[in-house]
């Protein structure tokens, strides 16, 4: 499947819409072992400044498995980091994770939990960031609203998965697994804890995703696409608008979410924001309309 991207630049280019497993990494091949690649993660969670907060750090290991469907085996590994505040809850949600270890999710013979291109994973965090191959958080706005949570997740608690990439020199950025990290007290936003982790991991020569939306804009009969950082404010969103539509430049215009209301300033923003994370929606539509 191919769509057309913007990308700010050149105009735009043909984007093969791939799931993230499409680059999981056969690790052996790439003559970098398993136990090498924990022993990273390994590095990165003991360097992790939880800030004085109570929070769980564990990684959901990524490999080809024996299946020959287009997927990736999800496993989580033995590692895990915990702050040195105490809380039952973080512990409780382990053992829920080792204990059921997903395994309502397409599982197949010695393949852990595997996914696929048409596995449904809208309940499962980890699982979710493996197909989109973005990291991604749980706010305080998500877990306020209860109506989109599930009961496999972190109940009233935080999260943030971040996809973990391993790059060779001959093939590329290869998907090796998530981490996972989850706080008692969920946040506003947990991008100050992806960019330690982004910094941590690049120590220890992976990287990650940025955390970012893909925002699908129609402007005068015509779409295009571009990825807007979860951080953004409403400036950078008009930017990149009046990037690619320059007929706007020397226009009035406004900029309309998808359900209608208009996003007048950066608190209407983040609401869209949130909104496309609590529904888990990948992309994000908006409009843009002349103000006469």
């Amino acid at each position: 499947m191919a769509e057309i991207f913007d990308n700010g630049n050149n105009g735009v280019f043909v984007h093969e819409l791939v799931p993230a497993f499409a680059a999981r990494v056969d690790l052996f091949n790439l003559n970098v072992s398993p136990h090498d690649i924990r022993n990273r993660v390994e590095k990165v969670f003991q360097s992790f400044d939880f800030q004085g907060e109570s929070g769980l750090l564990q990684f959901w290991e990524c490999n080809a498995g024996s299946s020959k469907d287009i997927g990736c085996s999800l496993t989580l590994t033995d590692q895990i980091f915990l702050s040195p505040i105490h809380d039952n809850r973080l512990e409780e949600y382990r053992m829920k994770c080792l204990v059921k270890n997903y395994s309502h999710i397409g599982r197949k013979a010695n393949d852990g939990n595997f996914i696929g291109v048409k596995t449904k994973v809208e309940n499962w965090f980890a699982g979710r960031a493996v197909q989109t191959g973005i990291a991604d958080h749980r706010t305080r706005h998500d877990v306020l609203n209860q109506g989109h949570q599930y009961a496999d997740e972190a109940l009233g608690m935080g999260q943030l998965v971040a996809p973990v990439y391993f790059y060779h020199s001959s093939a590329g950025l290869k998907l090796v697994g998530i981490i996972e990290l989850v706080t008692t007290q969920p946040k506003e936003s947990y991008v100050r804890d992806f960019n330690q982790i982004q910094n941590l991991l690049k120590m220890e020569n992976l990287t990650s995703s940025y955390m970012e939306k893909m925002i699908k804009v129609e402007y005068n009969h015509q779409t295009l696409k571009f990825t807007l950082p979860l951080s953004a404010k409403l400036l950078d969103l008009e930017k990149q608008v009046t990037m690619r539509f320059k007929e706007l430049k020397n226009k009035t215009f406004c900029i309309q979410y998808e359900d209608g209301r208009y996003i007048c300033n950066n608190q209407d923003l983040k609401f869209c924001l949130d909104d496309s994370i609590s529904n888990r929606t990948t992309v994000i539509q908006m409009f843009v309309k002349d103000v006469a």
